[in-house]
Parts: C-alpha cells; structure tokens; sequence
C-alpha cells in the first residue's frame, strides 16, 4: 500500500447517533475521486467516543462499501486486550489493515508498549501499522520502532502524525532499510512531500476528508517525476494544513471546511468535543478561499 489514505471523520445525526448514509455517501465520493486507502475509527472519527459495538458497525459497514481501495480499521484502546479484540474482529471481517495507536492516559516506557504491541502481533495475523501521535498518546522512539518491525513480520508499517522530519527521517532510514517492506506514512498534511522524498510511501491525513485532489496531485506528481507541480501542490497543501489553528479542535476544523464546501455530513461532534461557531467557520472559510477550494 502507498499513496493518500483518509482517516475518515464519523458522520453524526442531531441525537449523536452515527449517520450511516451519510458515511457511505462520504466513502463513495473518496473511492470515485480516486483515494489509495480509507481508515475507518482513526482519530479523525473520534474513536474515543465511540464504544466498542459502534466501532465494530462502523468496521462491518466500511467494509461493505470500500472495494476500490485499501481499507484500514483502527483497533487502538488503553485495555490491550481490548485491543486484541477489535483487531480479530477487523481481521474476520476482512479488512486489509489496523491501524493501533499506543495506549493514551498512563505513561508507559517502551518495555511495556513492546509488551503491548508483541501481544497483539501474537495473536493476530492481520498486517497491523503503528499510529506515533505523541501529541495523544504515549510516544513511539525509533528503537522501539525498530525493534517491532523486526521482530514481528505482521507488523508492516507506521503513521507517523509527529511535526518532526527529523524524527521521519530516522524512521526511514534505521528501519525501513533494514526491512524493505516496512511502510512509512506521515499523518500531517503539510508532510506529504517531504516524506516522498525520503523514501516514505505516502500519507494518512485528514484535511484529505475535504480536499483530496490537493493530497492525490502531490502524490502523483512526485511519482511522475514532476517536481515543480509537486512543490506546487505541496505549498497548497501546507497552506490547507493551517486550518487546524483556525478551530478548537481538529475535528471542529475538518467538520467545518467539510460543511463549508458542501459535502452532506452535518457539523456536529460528539462530546465532550464541542464545534466551533460563526468566528472559526468564517476563518476557514477565507482559508478556503484563498486555496480556491470554494468560489
């Protein structure tokens, strides 16, 4: 797998409950745009506030609609054996990926988040890629890194949502050269490009919920060779990555850039999240449309 993968956003009815044709109105325009892969229950869908039967029919109802593109399920919990659970039920549903975050709330060195991951990658076969985000959870060092991928086979990539090219670089460099196969996402849109360049294979990003053309034209203009409209396409994407400062929250922004250029998922975030009002939307509008991303 390579390319631009969305971790998609959770569509909500005024009552919280989760909107299912909305969802698969959303999963068909990604597949008809042109999108390498679809991640369902990431952070961008508030998996947090999502228990444990919602996020199974939210795993069984993507899998049903994705066929033209990867399709990657989140399974990251605090309780490891619930972990274990949402990926075995990924796993019998047929999903080509999980993608698990460390586990957030309680600091835990790198011994215990071994313990955590080679539990799982033990009792499961399904291709699992690690989620860095040490902005919400314990954080992911390269050794450890390292020491995973090389010892468990099913354990074949990683989501690096971290603002540090050094820290992807090295990444790169100690662990996907030692093992080939071993894939490297950024999950900061403004990355995309550098990560290319450095040998990574692609993004998992999610202002991509509302303008993947953006994310699919750096994409292929790097893998064409056609570096200026890559930079090009790179500069439009930094410039959209801005609208996560516009909002309180990262699904306050997406949710409302979506709504801005119409897509039909409604603005509403489960709590304790809260959406912004007049004076975000009108920043991110103007974002918007200095982007050209509405008239």
């Amino acid at each position: 797998m390579r390319g631009v993968v969305v971790p998609l956003v959770t569509p909500f009815n005024e009552d919280y409950s989760i909107d299912l044709s909305a969802l698969e109105e959303h999963i068909n325009y990604l597949q008809k745009v042109g999108v390498h892969g679809i991640f369902i229950n990431a952070t961008t869908g508030e998996f947090t506030s999502l228990n444990n039967e919602e996020r199974k029919l939210l795993a069984e109802k993507g899998r049903e609609i994705v066929t033209s593109a990867f399709y990657l399920v989140g399974t990251a919990s605090t309780n490891t054996f619930e972990v274990i659970e949402l990926t075995k039920h990924a796993q019998d549903i047929g999903a080509d990926y999980v993608v698990i975050a460390p586990p957030y709330y309680c600091p835990l060195n790198d011994d215990a988040l071994f313990k955590h991951y080679s539990l799982v990658a033990e009792k499961t076969e399904i291709p699992i890629i690690l989620y860095n985000i040490p902005s919400c959870a314990n954080p992911m060092s390269v050794s450890l890194i390292k020491r995973l991928a090389l010892e468990y086979s099913n354990i074949t990539g990683i989501k690096e949502t971290i603002d540090s090219i050094n820290h992807v670089r090295d990444v790169i460099f100690e662990v996907k050269t030692e093992r080939k196969d071993f894939k490297v996402f950024t999950g900061l849109d403004q990355h995309l490009l550098n990560t290319l360049f450095l040998g990574g294979d692609g993004g998992i990003m999610a202002c991509a919920n509302f303008a993947p053309e953006l994310h699919l034209e750096v994409y292929k203009a790097f893998e064409e060779r056609k570096f200026e409209k890559a930079m090009e396409y790179s500069q439009k994407l930094a410039k959209v990555s801005k609208v996560y400062d516009l909002a309180s929250s990262f699904g306050s922004a997406i949710k409302i850039a979506m709504n801005i250029r119409g897509f039909s998922i409604k603005p509403i975030l489960r709590p304790p999240y809260i959406m912004d009002g007049e004076k975000a939307r009108e920043r991110i509008k103007q974002l918007l449309a200095s982007l050209e991303l509405i008239p």
